[in-house]
């Protein structure tokens, strides 16, 4: 029987050591016996077969390590593609509760807006009258949905509907723009913007301040006035706004508020706004802020049709309060060619103190000509002083997004488990309103040319609680004087004290 011939043992170790390295066919051809090194009982055939075998198995190897290179490269670019296709993909972000969405490159951008103020108020009046009654209730002060939005990066817009107000409203439209902000002339570092449409630009320091942040449920009753003189929410125009690190400017020529109904118009009102603020000195924890503003009404709207035109102009303002639609000073209406106010700022914060004022000039500028007892123009004239102390240490930034100082944000937000109560803050104000011009002495009838509308004093406190960056509550007592006389002499004027409590969440 013919036993089948058996590999030598140092063959098979060879041939094991040259598949496990992958040797090089130098390394394979040392691996091989020379015929000289062969061991005998091996002949020269067996040996170059044996070699044949292993160049063959060394080839198999080698086609299969180019396999798995290609594998590799081509798991490789699958992966890279997953990378790129995930990377081309809009994210999605919640920050503060907002939802924006905003593409790739980040030239792109969508987020979803909203403001609601539930306020409700309790008014004690003295005395209380049909003409002045302060009606004690609650007020959807502002119910917003909108949305702003960015195109090709330095185009911006926005459309903002409003659905609050100050009781008996439909809904109107807040906001409407088209902004650019891709040019920088001068060598800014921010771009100037370009804007048209409808907003509301800030007119001053205290409107500087988003209404979702301020001290109290409603600005000053000067600065309220003075922004709705020729800006103020949805007023229509066209302006810019430029800012460094710490300045701020702005212009705007404005026409009509869009659809807040009104008398009929059949000529618009042209009107004007320019504002500058510095933030003079600036720290790590502490920011001075000055600043002047100019508004005016360069024409009146006409709100007679033919030949005739009916223009004037009439302040009014209610008591620092929208639960309630009753206006307690009132110039009424004033036959006029425009007005022009004035107004000087100034603010300041340190850690978590914080302080702010304006004064304000109006001048009218009448159109018939007046009595000798009576300038020509009137003036009337307001101004405030404000604080805050943030109990739980937050502190009043400065911005130059608007020039002016921003609501507080909680360092810990609510969350009872960890002992964590939000931010609190306390916060006072006395403001002045006198819309009064040569109005003559009680009793006696009014001067010819003088005007009656009274001088308004209040005095604020308030506690104010953020329990989180959406949410917060305000708490204020106000001590309302109204001093006024009617045109016979006899006092209209009123003592109002009114508790006020605002809901609110904005994003």
């Amino acid at each position: 029987m013919r036993t089948r011939p058996t590999t030598p043992r140092w063959l098979k170790a060879s041939a094991a050591t040259v598949l496990l390295s992958a040797a090089a066919p130098a390394a394979l051809a040392q691996a091989i016996p020379t015929a000289s090194q062969q061991p005998s009982g091996i002949s020269q055939e067996q040996a170059l077969a044996l070699s044949a075998r292993l160049d063959a198995l060394e080839k198999r190897n080698q086609d299969l390590e180019a396999q798995v290179a290609d594998l590799k490269a081509q798991a490789a670019a699958g992966v890279q593609q997953v990378r790129e296709t995930v990377a081309a993909q809009p994210t999605v972000s919640l920050a503060n509760g907002r939802p924006t969405f905003t593409s790739a490159d980040g030239n792109f951008k969508f987020a979803v807006r909203s403001v609601v103020q539930f306020d409700a108020a309790s008014y004690s009046e003295e005395p209380r009258t049909a003409a002045n009654d302060l009606g004690s209730g609650t007020n959807f002060r502002r119910a917003r949905l909108g949305f702003d939005a960015t195109a090709y990066k330095d185009w911006n817009f926005a459309l903002w509907g409003e659905f609050g107000g100050s009781g008996g409203e439909v809904p109107v439209l807040n906001q409407a723009y088209i902004e650019y902000a891709g040019w920088r002339p001068f060598g800014l570092e921010e771009p100037v913007r370009l804007r048209v449409g409808a907003w509301a630009t800030p007119s001053g320091l205290e409107d500087a301040t988003s209404n979702t942040e301020t001290l109290f449920l409603e600005r000053a009753a000067i600065a309220e006035l003075v922004r709705n003189v020729a800006t103020g929410d949805g007023r229509a125009g066209a302006g810019f706004t430029a800012r460094g690190a710490r300045w701020y400017a702005s212009g705007l020529l404005s026409g009509k508020v869009v659809g807040v109904p009104s008398t009929a118009e059949f000529d618009q009102q042209l009107g004007y706004a320019g504002r500058l603020a510095f933030n003079v000195i600036h720290g790590p924890d502490y920011d001075v802020h000055i600043g002047a503003n100019i508004q005016g009404v360069l024409d009146p709207a006409d709100t007679t049709a033919g030949p005739v035109d009916t223009r004037a102009v009439r302040l009014q303002e209610r008591p620092e309060l929208r639960v309630s639609g009753v206006r307690l000073v009132d110039t009424g209406s004033i036959t006029s060619d425009g007005l022009t106010a004035y107004g000087l700022e100034a603010g300041a914060s340190w850690r978590n103190l914080y302080a702010a004022g304006e004064w304000y000039d109006i001048d009218v500028n009448r159109k018939a000509a007046a009595p000798a007892v009576s300038p020509f123009d009137p003036s009337f004239s307001g101004w405030y002083a404000q604080g805050a102390w943030t109990i739980t240490g937050e502190r009043h930034a400065w911005t130059n997004a608007n020039g002016g100082f921003v609501g507080i944000r909680p360092a810990k937000v609510f969350d009872p488990k960890r002992g964590a109560w939000g931010a609190w803050e306390l916060a006072a104000r006395y403001s002045v309103l006198d819309l009064n011009d040569h109005a003559g002495v009680a009793g006696a009838i009014s001067p010819a040319g003088g005007i009656r509308g009274g001088e308004q004093k209040i005095t604020t406190v308030g506690l104010n609680w953020y329990p989180n960056n959406v949410i917060r509550f305000l708490l204020d007592y106000q001590w309302t004087r109204v001093d006024r006389l009617n045109a016979a002499g006899a006092f209209i004027g009123e003592h109002v004290d009114v508790i006020s409590l605002r809901s609110q969440f904005a994003f």
